[in-house]
């Protein structure tokens, strides 16, 4: 198919449909010829917002088209979600040279973008002080990034800032080389160190969360994930405990999960059965989980660093609140 054409905003875009196409291919399929950039969740979102029209009609994405029929494509944002990013307030910064940044993350940013029209995220404030990261990185709405914060958590983040760094820092997380410890306010009493090595998936019932594997023949959504976390308890409340947890593995809600089926939810996370939340001043979404130490070898000197980030106000509020 030809190059789109733009209809008064790069929002917009039309084509008609050549006859080798008609009558044999989806819209779903049309619509990743025609976008190829956009990711598979952003597709989705546009057929669930009605956003594909064949002749001024929503489609859905198995409908097939006719020769010399319209095919209208409405986005909610520019294609480009670095396009003119907005000048949000500077991140904390933790380290900085001309290879690698670490930054501290807020709660309640996602780190990137999960759909191409989605703003306001942690790498899109970064590309706006530090855009030569748009060239770093092999996933175009993760720039730079090597790993990940949940929404919810807060903490030390790292990003490459060359490729030749983030090729480095991946290889030196994949193997193991990476510290990461995490700083977490947990419900009920732990009273000694643990250890936990259970294996994780995706949730079958709930396409929001993971779940821990009982067995082989447990249900799931796609493969098993190997997770370790080690939990050192530090103080013990009435109702809860404040806890360090140094991540050996890095699985999706790999500590929210484990924490959870230990009987120790994060307070304030409500989708993993926390009992505690709004009532402690936390906003929904916002959990006690906070990345608190990196040790992590330079990439390029190979020297070792080791970093730490404070707990922020907003999880101090809540901790004062146990004392």
């Amino acid at each position: 198919m030809s190059k789109p054409v733009s209809i008064k905003t790069p929002e917009r875009f039309q084509w008609l449909i050549p006859p080798e196409f008609a009558g044999t291919v989806r819209a779903d399929s049309l619509l990743k010829r025609c976008l190829p950039t956009l990711s598979q969740r952003s597709r989705k979102e546009l057929f669930l917002n009605k956003g594909v029209r064949i002749n001024g009609r929503p489609v859905s994405k198995g409908f097939k088209a006719s020769p010399g029929d319209k095919l209208e494509i409405e986005c909610p944002g520019p294609l480009d979600p670095f396009q003119n990013p907005a000048q949000e307030a500077r991140p904390l910064i933790a380290y900085e040279d001309q290879a690698l940044l670490i930054v501290v993350k807020p709660g309640l940013i996602h780190t990137h973008p999960l759909n191409h029209f989605e703003r306001g995220t942690m790498v899109q404030t970064l590309a706006a002080y530090w855009p030569r990261i748009l060239k770093v990185g092999n996933k175009p709405l993760e720039p730079g990034l090597v790993h990940r914060l949940d929404h919810g958590t807060s903490g030390l983040l790292a990003v490459a800032l060359t490729p030749q760094a983030w090729v480095r820092l991946k290889k030196d997380l994949a193997a193991g080389k990476w510290r990461k410890t995490y700083r977490a306010l947990v419900s009920g009493v732990i009273s000694e160190t643990l250890t936990l090595s259970r294996p994780l998936a995706h949730d079958p019932q709930d396409e929001r969360k993971m779940k821990v594997l009982q067995g082989s023949g447990d249900p799931r959504r796609g493969r098993a994930y190997k997770a370790i976390t080690t939990i050192r308890p530090l103080t013990r409340y009435p109702k809860a405990t404040l806890v360090d947890i140094d991540l050996i593995t890095g699985v999706m809600h790999q500590i929210r999960v484990h924490l959870s089926a230990q009987g120790h939810p994060l307070i304030g996370d409500a989708l993993y059965g926390s009992p505690y939340g709004q009532e402690l001043g936390l906003p929904p979404g916002r959990f006690f989980l906070h990345a608190s130490e990196l040790s992590l070898p330079h990439p390029i000197t190979r020297k070792p660093i080791t970093l730490f980030a404070e707990i922020p106000e907003d999880l101090q509020k809540v901790l004062n609140a146990f004392v």
